[in-house]
Parts: C-alpha cells; sequence; structure tokens
C-alpha cells in the first residue's frame, strides 16, 4: 500500500513538473524597435552585432566576453578599424581601444601621431609649420563608455556606435572619418561589468521586472560601479592607482584628443544630463571651454529634440574636482563631455509618469549623442585645432599665464614613496628636475601657507617648472591653494545654510604631494639653475655583511614606507623581527625609528637560510639590508639587546565588509594590504561576526561605513576579542561607533557627546605641549626645601576666558557641524615619539571629509591631531574652538580645498587618530580613512604600522613554552 502510494506521487509530481509553464502577462510598451541610424547603409560584408551575438545593441547587456567577440570580428574584417589593448584588468581581462578613420588616415597614424605631438609640445616649432600641420591633420576624438561596471549602457551604445563607423557606407559616415581619427574605449571597466551582469542574471526571472528598486536593476554590495578592489576608476584619473587607468592614460595622451567624451548612468527615475558643467569650475580650464560646450550641447540638443526625447545640463553637475575622466581630457587640451543617462539595467524601468523607459532606448540616447559631438567635432576640427596649438603655445611662452613658478619637492629619505611620486608625474608627462647641488635664496610659499624668502634648496629637491607643454595640468596636480570664485561661495554658503546642502559633488583638495605626504614649496620664478632633467632611479644596492666580523643584526631603515611590507613578510616567512622604538647609532651607521632589525639571536632556527630569506624578502621590495656588526649603540642612543627594540607579532589579519560598510573604503584598504604589504588576510562578512572564530586573527579592520551603527552583537563580539589581545582599527564612521559611550570599547569620545567636560580634553592638549616643549624647570623652584605659595598651571592664562554656557556650546557646534569639510587638506602634527607615526613627518597633511571630530582626553593617546603651530609673536594665549592655542603661536590647519572658518573651529586640537589600551588588546581609530582611494601615501603610512606593528607594539600575547 505504501509502495503504490509513493508511485502515485511520484507520478503525480512528475505530471506538474511536465505541465507547461504559463507565459508572463504581457507588459505593453517595452518593446523598442526604432533603428538607430536610419539614413546610413551599411556594407553587408561586415557583420551586424546581432549577427555576431545574436542580439541587437540593447537588447540586453553584452556580456565583456561579447564585447570582445565583437571588436576582434570587426578589427578582422574593416580596413577602417584596428584594435589596441592597452590595459589587463586585476582579474586577467582586456582593455582595448579601438581607432577608426578612414583607410587613408590609418595608413599615416604614426605620422598624426606624431604631428599632434609637435602641436602639443611646440618649443622650437616655427609658426607657419604649426599652421601646416592644423590644417593637415585629422582631429581625435575618444570616446569612453561605461568606467563605473553597473553603468551598462554605454558599452552597449560602444557596440552600436562602432558598427556605425566601421560599416557605414553612406556619406554620412566616411565623410566624417576623412576629418577625424575616432577612439572608442568601449568598456572601461571590465570586472564590474561582469560582477554586476552577473547580479542582473542571479535575479532575472520569467517575467520583466520594471520596478527600479528590485535586485535587478539596483544590486547588492559591492554593487558592480568599482573595478575589482571596489575602485571608482571615474575619481582614479589623477592618482592612477589602476592598471586600468594607468593603461588608458598612456595611450589617451599620445592621440591629444579634442573631444573627450565620458558616458554614464545615473538614477532610474531621471533622464538625460550632458555638458557643459555648472559651478564651481576650476580656473585651470581654459575660457574658450565654454563656448564649446555651448556649440556642443546645442548640436547634442538637436539631435535629441528632433526625437523627442527629454534631456537637461548643469544641475548637480560640476566642474572642480580634475580627476574624472572627462576632466582629465579637459586639461590636456580636449573638449570634456560628460553623458548621464537614467540607468534602465535590462528591463526597461516604470517611470513616476507611468511611462515605460526600455534599456534600447537608454542605449540608442548614448548612441545618438556620441554621433552628435563627432558631427560637431568634424565640423570644428580646424578652429579646434588651432586653438589646440594656441593654447600649448601660450603654455611654454616665456609670458604665458603658467610662466614664473616652479614645484619644489624637498628631499625625503622616504625612496619608495619618492619613486612613486616621480613615478606618477611622469606617467602624466610632466617634465622632473633635480638640484645638483644647493640652490641659494629662493622665494615662496610652503604648503602652510607661509612666504618664505632667501631660502636654500638642499641638493636632490625635485623641480617641476609649471611653464611646459602639460601645464594646465601641472598646476591642478601641484597647486597647493586653488581658489573658489568668492559668487560660488556665496551661493554654496546660502544652500547650506538654507537646508543643509552642499552643491560640491566630490573633494575640493587633491593636491598630489599632500596626497603623498611630501614636504614641497611653490617658488616664485621659472626654473632656477642648478637643476637637470631627473635620471632614472637605480636599483637599490644589496647589502653584505662586514668582512672583518659576523653580522650581529641586519636593518632595514624605518624611512622607506617599504620597510612594513618587508618586516610583515618576513614574519610570513617565520623570521623573528623587531622594531627600533627610537632614533640609533650601531658601527657608525645611523638608522631612524620604525627602522626594522632582524637579529640572528633570535632566529636560531632559522640562521643557515637567514640571509637568502633577507636577500629575497628585500629584493622583491627594491630594499637594502645594511649588516651591523656591533650591538653598542653610540653614546647614550639605544644598543641592540635593550628595551627599545620591540620585538614584533605576527600579524593575523581579517578586514569586515558588507554589512553597512562603505565599498570603495573596503577596497581601498583590500588594495592597501595585498598591494603595499602583499600579506595573506582574510575578508569578513559582519553579518556572520558572531558566529565567527576571531582566534585566529590579532587584527581586525573596520571600514568606513555608510550607515552609523554595526550589527546587533557585533559590538560586544568585538570588545571580548579585544579584551584577550586583539588590535582593532575602526576608520571613519566606524571609528564613531567605537567612540560612543554606551558600546564601551573606547574611551574616545565625539565632540558633541562632551560638550559639558571640555577642560578634562583641553587638559590633555595642554600636557602634550607641556611635555614636547622641552622647557627647562625653574631649578630654584625644583631644588627648594619649601612648598610654593603659587604654582603656574598651563590653563591659568585660560581661566579669565569663561567658557560658555552648555546651551550655548551645544548650540555652536550644531551651526558648526553644518560646515564641516567636504574632502579638504588639513594640517595635522604627529607625535615624533609613538610607535603610530614612525615614517611620518612632523606635519601631516590629512584629507578629511567628515562631521565626526574624535576627542581624546587624559586616557587615551593621540598620534596626531589637528592643527599645527607656527609662531606668533604678538598672540596671546586663547581658544580656538574649544581647545587652547599657547602663548606666541597660531594654529595653522588649512592646507588647501574648501574649509569654513566654523569647521576649523570645531576640528582645531581634536584627534585624527587615536589610540587606547584594552584589556591585553588595543583600540586604535581614525577619524576619516587612511587610505582613501589607496592616493593618500602620506597617511596611509600610519595604517600600516597599526596593522603590521600593532600586535607587538599595543597588545599583549603569551610567550608559548
Amino acid at each position: 500500500m505504501r509502495r503504490r502510494l509513493i508511485l502515485g506521487l511520484t507520478a503525480l509530481l512528475a505530471a506538474a513538473g511536465g505541465a507547461a509553464q504559463p507565459a508572463p502577462t504581457a507588459l505593453p510598451g517595452l518593446a523598442y524597435d526604432l533603428p538607430f541610424f536610419p539614413a546610413t547603409t551599411y556594407d553587408p560584408a561586415i557583420p551586424t552585432v546581432e549577427e555576431l551575438l545574436g542580439f541587437r545593441p540593447g537588447d540586453r547587456a553584452a556580456l565583456p566576453a561579447e564585447v570582445g567577440t565583437c571588436l576582434a570580428a570587426w578589427a578582422a574584417a574593416s580596413p577602417r578599424a584596428e584594435l589596441v589593448e592597452y590595459a589587463r584588468s586585476h582579474e586577467d581581462r582586456p582593455l582595448s581601444y579601438m581607432i577608426v578613420s578612414s583607410p587613408a588616415n590609418l595608413a599615416r597614424r604614426d605620422e598624426i601621431r606624431a604631428g599632434l605631438a609637435r602641436l602639443a609640445d611646440p618649443r622650437g616649432l616655427e609658426r607657419a609649420a604649426a599652421d601646416r600641420l592644423v590644417e593637415t591633420l585629422p582631429a581625435t576624438a575618444w570616446l569612453a563608455y561605461s568606467i563605473h561596471g553597473d553603468e551598462t549602457s554605454g558599452t552597449d551604445a560602444a557596440l552600436a556606435v562602432l558598427y556605425h563607423l566601421v560599416a557605414g557606407t553612406s556619406s554620412d559616415v566616411t565623410d566624417l572619418l576623412d576629418e577625424l581619427v575616432v577612439l572608442v574605449d568601449p568598456m572601461m571597466n571590465p570586472d564590474g561589468r561582469h560582477r554586476f551582469l552577473q547580479q542582473i542574471a542571479e535575479h532575472r526571472a520569467t517575467a520583466p521586472n520594471v520596478d527600479d528598486q528590485s535586485l535587478l536593476h539596483a544590486g547588492y554590495w559591492p554593487w558592480g560601479r568599482g573595478n575589482h578592489y571596489l575602485f571608482d576608476l571615474n575619481r582614479d584619473w589623477l592618482p592612477a592607482v589602476n592598471p586600468e587607468t594607468r593603461g588608458r592614460i598612456r595611450e589617451a595622451a599620445a592621440w591629444h584628443p579634442l573631444l573627450f567624451v565620458d558616458a554614464h548612468e545615473m538614477g532610474a527615475l531621471d533622464t538625460y544630463l550632458f555638458a557643459p558643467a555648472r559651478e564651481p569650475r576650476n580656473p585651470h580650464l581654459p575660457d574658450r571651454r565654454g563656448h564649446w560646450n555651448s556649440v556642443f550641447a546645442r548640436d547634442q540638443s538637436e539631435a535629441f529634440d528632433r526625437r523627442g526625447w527629454v534631456y537637461y545640463t548643469g544641475e548637480w553637475n560640476e566642474g572642480w574636482y580634475p580627476g574624472y575622466s572627462d576632466s582629465w581630457g579637459e586639461y590636456r587640451g580636449a573638449l570634456g563631455i560628460l553623458y548621464e543617462q537614467a540607468g534602465y539595467a535590462e528591463d526597461g524601468v516604470r517611470q513616476a509618469s507611468g511611462a515605460l523607459a526600455t534599456y534600447r532606448e537608454a542605449v540608442h540616447h548614448q548612441a545618438v549623442s556620441s554621433l552628435a559631438n563627432l558631427g560637431s567635432l568634424a565640423a570644428n576640427a580646424r578652429q579646434m585645432l588651432a586653438e589646440f596649438a594656441s593654447e600649448r603655445r601660450l603654455s611654454v611662452a616665456a609670458d604665458g599665464p603658467y610662466a614664473g613658478r616652479t614645484f619644489a619637492i624637498l628631499p625625503t629619505a622616504n625612496e619608495g614613496r619618492r619613486q612613486r611620486f616621480v613615478d606618477l608625474l611622469r606617467l602624466h608627462g610632466i617634465e622632473v628636475y633635480e638640484a645638483t647641488g644647493e640652490i641659494g635664496a629662493v622665494a615662496g610659499v610652503d604648503q602652510l601657507g607661509r612666504r618664505f624668502a632667501g631660502r636654500t634648496l638642499p641638493a636632490g629637491t625635485l623641480l617641476v617648472p609649471n611653464r611646459q607643454p602639460e601645464a594646465r595640468w601641472v598646476a591642478v596636480a601641484l597647486e597647493f591653494d586653488t581658489r573658489m570664485t568668492d559668487d560660488y561661495l556665496q551661493r554654496e554658503r546660502k544652500s547650506i545654510l538654507a537646508d543643509g546642502s552642499s552643491s560640491i559633488y566630490d573633494l575640493t583638495a587633491w593636491n598630489l604631494t599632500m596626497l603623498y605626504g611630501l614636504e614641497a614649496l611653490t617658488l616664485d620664478g621659472d626654473l632656477p639653475g642648478g637643476a637637470e632633467p631627473l635620471a632614472a632611479s637605480a636599483p637599490a644596492p644589496a647589502a653584505a655583511a662586514p668582512e672583518s666580523s659576523p653580522a650581529v643584526a641586519w636593518v632595514i631603515s624605518g624611512a622607506d614606507d617599504r620597510s612594513v611590507a618587508a618586516a610583515a613578510r618576513l614574519m610570513e616567512r617565520e623570521v623573528e623581527v623587531r622594531i627600533a622604538a627610537r632614533d640609533f647609532e650601531l658601527g657608525g651607521a645611523s638608522f631612524p625609528r620604525g627602522s626594522v632589525v632582524v637579529l640572528p639571536a633570535d632566529n636560531a632556527s632559522s640562521r643557515s637560510d637567514l640571509d637568502a630569506i633577507l636577500d629575497a624578502a628585500t629584493a622583491e621590495l627594491g630594499l637594502a639590508a645594511a649588516a651591523v656588526s656591533t650591538g653598542l649603540g653610540e653614546g647614550d642612543l639605544p644598543d641592540l639587546g635593550g628595551g627599545h627594540f620591540t620585538l614584533l607579532e605576527r600579524p593575523r589579519v581579517a578586514l569586515l565588509g558588507r554589512a553597512g560598510f562603505q565599498s570603495t573604503d573596503f577596497g581601498a584598504l583590500w588594495y592597501t594590504l595585498d598591494h603595499h604589504l602583499g600579506i595573506r588576510h582574510s575578508e569578513i562578512d559582519a553579518d556572520g561576526l558572531d558566529y565567527a572564530d576571531l582566534r585566529r586573527y590579532n587584527v581586525l579592520i573596520l571600514p568606513d561605513r555608510w550607515t552609523p551603527d554595526l550589527p546587533a552583537g557585533a559590538l560586544e563580539t568585538l570588545a571580548t576579542w579585544v579584551e584577550a589581545g586583539g588590535t582593532l582599527i575602526a576608520v571613519g564612521r566606524s571609528a564613531a561607533v567605537v567612540a560612543t559611550e554606551d558600546v564601551k570599547l573606547s574611551a574616545a569620545r565625539e565632540l558633541g557627546a562632551v560638550l559639558d567636560a571640555l577642560d578634562d580634553y583641553e587638559l590633555a592638549v595642554l600636557a602634550e605641549w607641556e611635555a614636547a616643549a622641552s622647557r627647562a624647570p625653574d631649578r630654584e623652584a625644583v631644588w627648594s626645601h619649601t612648598a610654593p605659595a603659587a604654582i603656574d598651571y598651563p590653563w591659568s592664562p585660560l581661566a579669565e576666558e569663561e567658557r560658555p554656557s552648555l546651551e550655548e556650546r551645544r548650540r555652536r557646534d550644531a551651526w558648526q557641524r553644518r560646515f564641516m569639510p567636504r574632502g579638504a587638506f588639513l594640517a595635522a602634527r604627529a607625535n615624533p615619539e609613538h610607535w603610530l607615526t614612525m615614517g611620518a613627518g612632523d606635519v601631516l597633511p590629512v584629507l578629511f571629509g567628515s562631521s565626526a571630530v574624535l576627542m581624546a582626553g587624559p586616557s587615551v593617546e593621540a598620534p596626531v591631531r589637528f592643527g599645527v603651530l607656527a609662531p606668533a609673536a604678538t598672540a596671546a594665549p586663547r581658544r580656538a574652538g574649544w581647545g587652547p592655542v599657547p602663548q606666541g603661536q597660531e594654529l595653522r590647519l588649512r592646507m588647501s580645498g574648501l574649509v569654513w572658518p566654523e569647521a576649523t573651529q570645531r576640528l582645531a586640537n581634536s584627534a585624527w587618530v587615536t589610540r587606547e589600551r584594552k584589556g591585553r588588546g588595543q583600540v586604535i581609530l581614525f577619524a576619516s580613512p587612511p587610505t582613501f582611494r589607496a592616493a593618500t601615501l602620506g597617511t596611509a603610512r600610519l595604517l600600516l604600522n597599526a596593522v603590521v606593528y600593532g600586535p607587538g607594539f599595543g597588545a599583549s600575547h603569551p610567550i608559548v613554552p
């Protein structure tokens, strides 16, 4: 009986499974069959997208491999096309651009590039020769699509545009290609696109979904916007961290395009935006860009008007930050044009009006925009080429706008960072010189805005004259203090006060020397005498042990950022490593604090091959280890066996992700661990923190967050782990969460929470200054046998300056909070004796864009605080905001970017980094991301110190018997 029942159920289920599935109900309006370019005829020998892939452009989003199929087929089939691979992504996908022009132009491509290069660097070029080039060279256009991987329509539009150009036989195409060389970069972020299309595939249903809130359209963490390491590649054109960016900079720069299109998507319920941008606009953009923006926008709007499509310009699109794709093109001489198409993913989206917007129509918008812009360029090619040549002549002219200024980067012992800086300048085509000896009597301004005269530059100073072919880009990259117009500031302040909103879309500061933490000056005048073009860097020589005696230690200078990676990688090879907490001198050789020390005595088990391990580890990083033959320090400097050489604990690192963490900060930290340290680590889903065995790790990193909270139960789990010896590193909003009183993980607090206890925090600052001042004590008072009648306390001069009432303090703090920076450089002072600041200068430029202000009281260490003291002889003791400024000093804070006075008062003397002991472990907080876009090498050093040195310096671990 039971067997018959089972058989019966099986048959019933089989019948149900075999029944026809009902078709989804129809959704009228999703079909979009309008031909993209109906007036054009095409060569039937050139395969269409549909013939190659089985669907038309925009019927669905093409996968990265399918895009490659089309490019390869057209390069093989068309005499108008040539395919160039310019980079490989982190996931080893090819990045390519296609050169499309008439066969005659392609046959002389090298001649064309050489001619454009002569116009771009007109030194020694006669005016008549330049005029001939203007009349005979075709103009070049760089069309770039979908740098954000989940903004897919651009890439599919690129396929439509490419087919149109390589296969079109009517005059609208052939005439265009006689005038232009079109360079199409169809897929700028293949890794992100692959990730997003995989997410679409995972959520595709049998029926179309037109709800923009659904996962089909929205995706999920980490989404597809970024590349493999989740970088926003559209912000990477200045720091050029990623291979995708570096490859396209090399290729695009060589073609000197006059038009640079950057095709994006925006919110699904929007329409279509294109250039021109609104204010703030960077003052280094030529005035004529505004004219050409209007010309091209008029032609583009006419193309949309003919089809009944809606669009807008300006509004939220500003022109301040130079690191976008189209902005990079503009400073190099192109007209940059941004497209922002409403993002419909694949199924289309129901608009607020009730209308259905289809993906194929979105692709059509992008394709039509591209052809409209190419038409405008072809129609105005001679005039735009002439203006390009004129701009370049001005850039190198002795009386031009960029004459009379030179940037000087002072020598540093941090050779690895210097090499990376020089490599970046050269990638950008910037000419760099070096002082071969001292250069005296220079005048100018430093990074803190102070004028100087009669200063001597030491030998080895890097010099970058602003007057050179890429003068505008030099100014944008190295100018300390680019300023917005008064009119714009008035509108911005009005907006902040009206509703708390800002029209600033990205950073307001980005100076490369500040990003790299390098001391620099702006000099009055052109390149001084005594400077020669910088030679290529030589590799570091390998060190050998002294011939007279065996090495008692090997030392790697801690001045170089690469030394931190050396320590980490040696520990992964099971080498015991120490770090010097103070400067020291052994055997006549001097080393800075933070230097890596390897003792054979610590490594008895690997003594036989220790030399080989050291050689391999240093060679990988381009470093040299110095062999020393004595452990006796010179004078009062530390001896090798003393307590100033701390034995490290190998870091076992986990990086928390998902669960509200910012994907970009997660990615920058991930990249830093991978590419700056190159050590093994784990990425953990924070939602599963309660179930994870955290004993495997001794370092946990919490990236910046979107939301001001952490998953339920996570904080208790973290507290227990820290108490047991863990090093917890929290960044940005994660730091603000950890600093909350209810959390009980840290005694640091956010400013708004301690307005009733400011005297305690002021005392901590005064104590730090008193300790740093090193004033000689009153000898008579110290050795007196009687108790003094009075003591001069450091807060005494401030006692008469009564604080406002608590209610007033809260009112002021709420007001000041409105004006917090949105990405500006602040000057911070680094404690020169704290292990976290090893490798940092006394003045640390910090890129800050947050409303959180960290406060460190007497029980919390503050290795880095905002504000640098500078002499001001007539200044009386006073408070700047909540904290003190000593007599005869002023507090310098803003270095670059927009920082309202209200914000400087709130931030002055607050902590950027805090560190405190908790049980056997420690908590380290960063008020803002130290590895922002993996470009802030100056502040990233402190993060590296925390990760690699933290378990040994700040936490305690048992000796395993």
